[in-house]
């Protein structure tokens, strides 16, 4: 499984089905054969990572580096979490790892500057764990980019309960709250925003069609970063 894509996925399942998807259609394939081999690790058991990290849970950590150990165990050429409230544990697993981890949040920090090369304020959904992390803020603010976020009571009576839908397969409900949050954040400044939770881009679908310049999909973000590593090691001698 040399070269395979390991994805440790899960969290939740339909951010990691929506991530292989993104992966297929933007791949350059015109047969089965020119796709990214992919193995997948989809453990939905991983405990809450935003529910911990704002002290009401137990760690993720150890699922996550079993994930991690059984993918490099599996062979595979690189690995993939999209999961972005995930990354606030990304050290401890890159460094359990043999083989290279994608960062989805450098990955979506890029793709603003590809997408809008004039924005200075940049917006970011998240959950609120990853807010709290400050791993998006971190990244944007090292890059020269202004940072707008939503406020507690907006996490609280928005976009907490809309990622809430998405997890209930309530989607359509879901689109109508995030929608209120994204403008809270236009008006604040944001020229571009991050849906930086990967369960938010399934909630923002029409709003990412109608206009995919105003936002930068995190799922999309990774899985374009990891479609440019394997092309370059299919050119490589």
């Amino acid at each position: 499984m040399s070269n395979f894509l390991g994805v440790l996925g899960g969290m939740g399942p339909l951010a990691t089905a929506d991530f292989l998807r993104k992966v297929v259609e933007n791949t350059p394939a015109s047969v089965d054969q020119e796709h990214i081999p992919v193995l997948l690790y989809g453990d939905c058991t991983t405990p809450d990572r935003t529910e911990n990290i704002m002290g009401r849970g137990p760690s993720p950590l150890p699922q996550l580096l079993e994930g991690i150990r059984v993918l490099n165990q599996s062979g595979v050429r690189a690995i993939c979490i999209p999961c972005n409230s995930a990354h606030c544990w990304f050290d401890e697993m890159a460094a359990a790892s043999a083989v290279p981890l994608f960062h989805i949040v450098r990955a979506s920090a890029a793709q603003v500057r590809k997408k809008n090369p004039a924005a200075r304020v940049v917006g970011v959904l998240s959950t609120s764990g990853t807010n709290k992390m400050g791993i998006y803020r971190k990244t944007l603010t090292d890059m020269g980019y202004a940072v707008v976020t939503p406020t507690d009571d907006e996490f609280a009576t928005l976009v907490s309960p809309a990622i809430a839908l998405i997890k209930a397969n309530r989607l359509d409900e879901a689109e109508a709250v995030f929608e209120k949050a994204a403008t809270r954040l236009r008006e604040r400044g944001a020229e571009i925003i991050i849906l930086g939770c990967t369960e938010i881009p399934i909630g923002m679908r029409n709003q990412y069609r109608a206009d995919p310049s105003r936002f930068v999909d995190s799922n999309d973000a990774l899985a374009l970063e990891v479609i440019e590593f394997f092309a370059g090691l299919k050119k490589s001698p």
